[in-house]
């Protein structure tokens, strides 16, 4: 009986707890929630192109902005009397720039710009300043198409599952055409959410079909690191292990390279802005044919001849392509590498090229940055593939104009018209013992390569994460790391030096 009452008044209490009646006689008053402050205007874009930018810190000893535009690190702010923190900078040049604060030392983002790019784990605030150079990438008006998260299976890297992002044009779902497809590989750091996040890949479609200038068409962009299943970023149970700069191959090939002591040669024939290039059979580029294009062509609608295939991929992603390409002639019509080519060939690459020509490539692209660090051997590919007869065309670009320069652009102005870079040289001490070294409590070559990350890269922030454009200079230290040697990396002269 006893139970039964206590039942009954704990519903009771229940109900009248619903319903908002008081229990007693007395109720407290509601705490009042305390006043949002009202949304900044911030980043205020100006007619002539400056960019002022503000934000809420009134307990804040110190803000600085920066950005990806050549004078964009540790810019002071100054608080006015409403603890508002503000500067104003530019003209900035029509780009996609990326920004961020610094915080009493901690890197902060935005919270009045809800506009943000993923780079691995770093996010960045973006900025369009729009304009003639930026139309292709500025969001229009225009009929678009749409993305899909797709899993596919991947014997040759022995996973059940992987992601890959889809592009199909405008009004694919309500048509029975087929499409040629464009398989879109990224570079070092990125996964395949980077030509979308960082890349604009859609935006540029879409705004290239509607002009006419290009043919309808899909875009598959994979993720080009061999040991991830799917990107960061999207809460699939446990976070994936952070990728690689330098993972073309699955785990057992890297296992056995860094047993041999690192990632090898830079600059070798195929191998982008990673070293020598690893193993084909197992590897990603191996999986992009076995397994990726014929999930596509089952999946989608396309156009499976050789004539309606290309391939073309950004630094680790333009070594991918070289690869896939050398080791699969009569595949693609259409190659294009964005700042990769090795600066040395052998026999066999110079073979594999040639049985690549004769496979029946329509036409082979290859372009730089003038500041690139894959500048010399982009130029050595594009000779190469032209003494051989190809159809095909390099391309040179410098960066987006901005004050003193243009570093940067958006997902990270590797090229477009501008400026130059300001150079930075960036010491790399080595420890003739290897090991740990007393100074240094991680590895003593990861201490080297995050110093060296540290001290060229504007877009590390506090807890050392690594930046898309930041982490692939410092590779060609690898070499010189694992030979216990001491060196510099100079990205004037695009290359490392002996101190």
């Amino acid at each position: 009986m006893t139970r039964h009452l206590c039942v009954r008044v704990t519903a009771m209490a229940f109900i009248i707890a619903a319903a908002g009646m008081p229990m007693t006689g007395q109720q407290s008053p509601a705490a009042v929630p305390a006043a949002r402050p009202a949304p900044l205007k911030a980043p205020e874009i100006h007619p002539d192109r400056t960019v002022t930018f503000r934000l809420l810190a009134p307990k804040a000893a110190e803000v600085t902005l920066n950005g990806s535009w050549d004078t964009g690190t540790d810019l002071k702010m100054t608080k006015d009397e409403a603890g508002v923190w503000s500067t104003t900078i530019g003209p900035l040049a029509p780009q996609l720039w990326g920004y961020w604060f610094v915080v009493d030392g901690v890197k902060a983002l935005d919270p009045n710009n809800g506009e943000t790019q993923r780079d691995g784990s770093r996010y960045d605030n973006l900025l369009m300043i729009s304009g003639p150079e930026s139309e292709w990438w500025d969001f229009k008006d225009v009929p678009h198409g749409s993305v899909q998260a797709v899993w596919y299976p991947s014997p040759t890297l022995k996973m059940a599952s992987r992601r890959m992002m889809v592009y199909t044009p405008p009004g694919y779902e309500t048509s029975t055409q087929k499409y040629p497809v464009l398989y879109l590989l990224h570079g070092g750091g990125g996964d395949e959410d980077a030509w979308l996040t960082m890349g604009r890949a859609n935006i540029i479609m879409d705004n290239v079909i509607a002009s006419g200038k290009a043919k309808p068409m899909i875009v598959v962009m994979p993720n080009g690191n061999a040991t991830q299943s799917v990107s960061q970023g999207f809460g699939y149970g446990p976070t994936p292990a952070r990728q690689s700069v330098t993972a073309p191959a699955p785990p057992p090939i890297q296992a056995a390279q860094a047993a041999q002591g690192g990632a090898g040669r830079a600059g070798a024939p195929g191998g982008g802005r990673g070293g020598t290039p690893q193993p084909y059979a197992g590897s990603y580029p191996e999986s992009l044919v076995k397994d990726i294009i014929p999930f596509v062509e089952k999946r989608f609608r396309v156009l499976a001849a050789k004539d309606d295939r290309a391939i073309a991929g950004l630094s680790m992603g333009g070594g991918h392509t070289v690869a896939a390409t050398n080791n699969n002639p009569g595949t693609f019509a259409y190659i294009g590498v964005f700042s990769a080519g090795g600066r040395t060939t052998d026999e066999t690459f110079q073979k594999q090229l040639e049985a690549v020509k004769a496979g029946g490539v329509k036409f082979y692209w290859l372009g730089a940055g003038t500041t690139d660090m894959a500048h010399d051997g982009t130029v050595a590919l594009s000779e190469l593939v032209k003494k051989d007869g190809f159809n095909t065309s390099y391309r040179e670009m410098t960066r987006p104009g901005a004050p003193g320069g243009g570093r940067g652009g958006g997902r990270g102005g590797r090229g477009g018209p501008g400026a130059a870079t300001t150079p930075v040289t960036a010491n790399i001490v080595v420890n003739p013992k290897g090991g740990v070294d007393e100074d240094y409590p991680l590895d003593v070559h990861t201490r080297n390569f995050l110093d060296c990350v540290k001290s060229r890269n504007r877009k590390t922030n506090a807890s050392m994460q690594v930046g898309y454009n930041s982490a692939l200079p410092c590779l060609l230290a690898l070499e010189a790391m694992a030979q216990n040697r001491v060196l510099a990396w100079d990205p004037a002269a695009r290359k490392s030096k002996p101190v």
